[in-house]
């Protein structure tokens, strides 16, 4: 017996070499798929999630940035809570990756008026916007992209699935249009006096002989319909996010 156990051992000792080696290739190659599936996207699968920012109305401050999820949330002129996407619409946010950050200082002068303090400022075009995210200055192709955003218990909700388009200057100009439509009609009606009549031989009393004359003047301002507003809102439109190819500034 004893001259056949070393080659029993070496037997034993190089199947279990070829079953560790059998084990590790596999977990190897396991590695390379799933490697492999992280580099490819699945078109169907929205990109985004539903962030509570524990932003509520007992804060005072300026617009916060969440840097992880690409939005500012703050309050916009109304007092209401708007989160702005950080990349500007254009070739800056959108070709080059650039950001916008908020100024709390920056003012600018417009024809109406002067603009803040407060303004997102994209640092590599220079363009600016206000806190209702409208383009106010330089090259840009729309106002801000925002964000859907919806009261809770503990902050506000943002969901970052979906990217709304910002409005853009031919919307803001429309937007300010009011009809005015003021018809007025003037009716007027004559009463036609009614001739005496004799009954049975007695003249019986005649209607009044004098003509009356009522006109009334009805001035009215037309309602448009539920469906015609006289402040026009356009729908909302999705946007396109920043393609992570793009160049991070």
């Amino acid at each position: 017996m004893c001259p056949f156990a070393p080659r029993g051992a070496r037997m034993i000792s190089s199947r279990i070499g070829a079953a560790l080696a059998l084990v590790l290739s596999i977990a190897a190659l396991g590695l390379a798929i799933a490697a492999f599936m992280a580099t490819v996207r699945d078109e169907s699968i929205k990109p985004g999630r539903v962030v509570q920012t524990r932003v509520n109305t007992d804060y005072q401050g300026g617009p916060v940035l969440f840097p992880l999820d690409d939005f500012y949330i703050g309050y916009n002129s109304r007092l209401e809570f708007s989160a702005f996407y950080v990349h500007p619409p254009g070739y800056y946010g959108h070709q080059r990756g650039c950001k916008v950050v908020w100024d709390s200082d920056a003012t600018i002068e417009t024809d109406a008026g002067e603009e803040g303090p407060g303004l997102y400022v994209d640092p590599c075009g220079g363009a600016r916007f206000n806190r209702d995210g409208e383009l106010i200055d330089g090259p840009a192709d729309r106002g801000l992209d925002y964000f859907g955003t919806e009261a809770g218990v503990d902050g506000v909700f943002v969901d970052t699935r979906t990217l709304f388009c910002g409005a853009s200057l031919s919307d803001e100009i429309s937007a300010t249009l009011t009809p005015a439509i003021t018809p007025t009609a003037d009716v007027t009606e004559t009463s036609t006096p009614v001739p005496t009549a004799t009954v049975f031989g007695t003249l019986a009393s005649p209607s009044p002989s004098t003509t009356a004359t009522e006109t009334a003047t009805a001035t009215s301002t037309a309602t448009l319909p539920p469906d015609e507003t006289q402040t026009a809102t356009p729908e909302p439109t999705e946007c396109e996010r920043v393609s992570p190819n793009s160049k991070q500034r």
